[in-house]
């Protein structure tokens, strides 16, 4: 309840102040966006719709950035409120300093990132809470083309996490390194690196990655590791005057053990839980296959096909969705999320998680 009421506090200085700060310096700018929504959700035996609206503010300067999001739910009258952004960032000895609280994603284009700082970021060309980390990240550029980052993070739910990333290029391949250490006196202790590769073959872009994870608790300790392989393709139309068809695969290996769950936080990210109970271990590895099928209809409007679809029974989910710019600053978004599995089989819906998930979504930016 504090915090709250501190965020409102500085929030309403800022917005006293925003005139002042805007006449004294053109390197602040202040903006936002405003969404109201409908989520419409599908259970067996039920269904649910809930209505929201939210507004994120944003000042940002050269050095500094301020963002906060409220959240207001009408089903239960709640107001959500979150800190994503607060941080100073300054140049020392070559290095970018950055601190407070800041995105950190180590993303290379893939549509699930088992390799990143904070497993399930970004997913499915969406960002989630978990980017936005308390920490201290020292940015080093080596040349034009390689780089070092080091972040600590300061997180109540455990002891210390470091994070470390090295970038090059390689014969045209973007190639990068990284290793993410975690430390919990009272749950579990998580060590694991992962490396990516990113380039062209002719006109098609692959990637791929490789990350291993060692995982402890008090009872058990055990190695996990995945593997994914992906490509991508961009085709315009209409010799490219606004029409563009992207399409996109991937495929992932995870390894099937207690570590299994740490990796499985990849596709939560996307919006898609799954029970570890109903991941059979027959094999040593569970097969996951990905795609993402975006037509640009024009400068203003496209419309897009994701799907996830589980190996080892077939299940699948699929997400349609639709987007329009109708003014400069007005975009309407439409998304639906349907579970193609029966009730023993992965991607499924029920009593608890709901089967179809309809979205629709009006926002406008300032």
């Amino acid at each position: 309840m504090y915090s709250k009421k501190i965020i409102l506090l500085i929030l309403t200085l800022i917005l006293i102040a925003s005139p002042t700060i805007t006449h004294a310096s053109s390197n602040y700018q202040m903006g936002g966006t405003a969404k109201t929504g409908l989520n419409s959700l599908f259970f067996d035996d039920t269904s649910r719709i809930e209505l929201y609206d939210s507004l994120n503010l944003e000042l940002t300067s050269d050095d500094t950035a301020f963002e906060v999001d409220f959240t207001h739910n009408f089903t239960n009258n709640e107001l959500d409120i979150s800190l994503k952004k607060a941080y100073f960032r300054k140049k020392f000895m070559g290095s970018n300093i950055t601190i407070g609280k800041q995105p950190i994603s180590w993303s290379f284009g893939s549509l699930i990132n088992t390799v990143d700082y904070s497993l399930g970021a970004e997913a499915l060309d969406e960002e989630t809470s978990a980017k936005y980390v308390n920490g201290i990240k020292i940015d080093y550029p080596l040349n034009w083309y390689s780089s070092l980052s080091l972040v600590r993070e300061f997180n109540s739910e455990y002891d210390y996490k470091y994070g470390f990333r090295g970038r090059t290029l390689i014969n045209d391949y973007d190639v990068s390194v990284n290793w993410v250490n975690q430390k919990s006196t009272n749950s579990s202790d998580l060590n694991r690196w992962g490396l990516t590769l990113k380039g062209d073959i002719s006109n098609t872009g692959v990637y791929g990655s490789y990350t291993q994870i060692d995982y402890k608790t008090k009872n058990f300790q055990i190695n996990t590791e995945g593997y994914m392989m992906g490509a991508d393709y961009s085709y315009f139309l209409n010799e490219g005057y606004g029409n563009r068809l992207y399409l996109q695969g991937e495929y992932h290996l995870l390894e099937k053990n207690e570590g299994l769950n740490v990796l499985l936080n990849s596709l939560a990210g996307a919006g898609v839980a799954i029970t570890p109970s109903k991941i059979s271990s027959q094999e040593k590895y569970f097969k996951v296959f990905l795609s993402n099928v975006n037509y640009n209809i024009n400068d203003f409007s496209s419309i897009g096909f994701f799907t996830i679809t589980s190996l080892e029974d077939g299940s699948t989910a699929l997400i349609p969705n639709y987007r329009n710019q109708l003014t400069n600053n007005t975009t309407l978004k439409v998304n639906v999320s349907y579970l193609s599995g029966s009730s023993n089989e992965i991607f499924t819906g029920g009593n608890t998680l709901p089967g179809v998930v309809c979205n629709i979504e009006l926002s406008y930016a300032f």
